[in-house]
């Protein structure tokens, strides 16, 4: 997914669960305070705890 399409579907304030490994279950609630901006190779997101910079596909919707 591309930042445009994260933008849209999720406004600024959606809580997320992120999981910076997939395969280790649960992870930390945490909520995005940017707009998800698209890099060279991968689309980027602010989030509210650290690491705060994250990859799109380390989120799950909560």
């Amino acid at each position: 997914m591309k930042a445009p399409q994260f933008n849209q579907r999720f406004p600024i304030g959606h809580c997320f669960i992120y999981q910076p490994n997939r395969v280790l279950r649960g992870g930390q609630t945490v909520r995005t305070i940017e707009r998800a901006q698209d890099l060279n190779n991968m689309t980027v997101v602010e989030i509210s705890t650290e690491p705060y910079l994250v990859r799109i596909e380390h989120l799950t919707p909560a």
